[in-house]
């Protein structure tokens, strides 16, 4: 997938099932879970390329708990790639960010964000994992979410105008 624009876009995530006042539904996961962030993942090998976000705010639900699932930053390199199961939004089970979860992206940019919480989450706002000519500009996040919600790991970060310092966090391995 390349080439893909999304602008002018509000949002807001539901703490439980999305589809449960439907008269269809998904089938229940079989694993605990935490509320799911958005995503955007490519395969090893076939990147997602030159993705532009702007002009969006997404309200979460926030109320993830540790005890209900847990992916440690220092183990971003578990979550599973699951290539079989893709594009489904449970492919990846628990993932460890609360708003959005990135993988396998070559040419992205993020200009405008605005991510709120209805209650706390420990998890941070952003992780990129593996991604290439990264952008972010103009982001906003609750006022007590600052410090380590921009999580890199391999990812080449080119422009940031608007995101702090201390919103930054790259792991190495």
């Amino acid at each position: 997938m390349r080439n893909v624009s999304i602008r002018n876009l509000y949002a807001e995530i539901p703490f439980g099932r999305p589809d449960i006042d439907y008269d269809l539904r998904d089938p229940a996961l079989p694993f605990f879970h935490n509320p799911f962030p958005s995503s955007i993942s490519g395969i090893p090998g076939h990147d997602i390329e030159n993705v532009t976000l702007e002009n969006i705010e997404i309200v979460y639900p926030g109320r993830a708990s540790k005890g209900m699932a847990y992916i440690s930053l220092s183990r971003l390199a578990d979550v599973p790639e699951n290539v079989d199961g893709y594009p489904e939004f449970s492919m990846f089970e628990e993932l460890p960010a609360w708003g959005f979860y990135v993988r396998h992206v070559s040419g992205l940019t993020l200009k405008g964000i605005t991510l709120r919480l209805r209650e706390d989450d420990y998890r941070p706002a952003f992780v990129f994992d593996r991604v290439s000519r990264l952008s972010l500009s103009d982001i906003v996040l609750p006022e007590d979410k600052q410090a380590g919600q921009v999580v890199l790991r391999q990812t080449g970060l080119q422009r940031k105008a608007g995101v702090p310092e201390r919103w930054i966090f790259s792991i190495d391995n």
